[in-house]
Parts: C-alpha cells; sequence; structure tokens
C-alpha cells in the first residue's frame, strides 16, 4: 500500500509484472460503480467495461516487444452468490470448486511472498 498528496492521477488497481512482460489495470471492474449509481445487474451492460478501461498486456517475443488492450470479463458477484444458493439449497456442482478457491489463495500468498 503506498500514498502520496503529490499525485497527478491515481496508481492503477492492477500491475502483474511477470519476466517477459508486464499487465496494467487502471480500475478494478464497474461493478461497484455501477451500483453506487444505482445501475443494476439487471441491465444488459451491467458490470461491463468501456474499451479506454480495458487492461494493458506489455510483453516481450522473439519478434520483439508488443502492447495489447485485453476485453475484460464482465463482472456480476450476484452470479457467484445465485450459485452459491444452487449449491447449498439444490446440491448444484459450484461455480467455483473448492479446487479453485486454494489455488487462488496460493496465488495470492506467492505473490504477498514476492513483495517481501
Amino acid at each position: 500500500m503506498k500514498s502520496s498528496y503529490f499525485r497527478i492521477k491515481e496508481r492503477p488497481s492492477f500491475v502483474i509484472y511477470g519476466k517477459k512482460g508486464m499487465f496494467v489495470k487502471a480500475k478494478k471492474d464497474k461493478q461497484e460503480e455501477h451500483l453506487k449509481l444505482f445501475y443494476m445487474p439487471n441491465h444488459e451492460d451491467f458490470g461491463v467495461d468501456n474499451p479506454n478501461e480495458y487492461g494493458t498486456l506489455t510483453y516481450e517475443d522473439e519478434t520483439g516487444y508488443h502492447e495489447e488492450k485485453v476485453v475484460s470479463v464482465n463482472g456480476d458477484y450476484g452470479r457467484y452468490y445465485d450459485a452459491l444458493y444452487e449449491t447449498i439449497i439444490h446440491g448444484t456442482q459450484p461455480l467455483v470448486t473448492p479446487k479453485q478457491t486454494l489455488l487462488q489463495i496460493k496465488i495470492l500468498e506467492k505473490g504477498i511472498a514476492g513483495l517481501k
């Protein structure tokens, strides 16, 4: 976490560095922004980023350096909670498996360990 009174614009929400590239996304998905504006999930474009809000992937391969926009996955936390309800009440397959959850935790732990 970092802070500064002398920042001309806010830091990106996501910055991921790799050995041959990086990914930067300035803002999180649109869900929170839409909900604060009372723009609800019943709208077809709820949680959908505009093209200028997509993340940027910069990488190097055998032909040189490349930069490309990465289309955001549509956000809708409600789908997760609806699926969780269906799993608990009706025994359907979970949308996110325990194995996927553990993998996410491992990825986050490795990222945090890399900061130290």
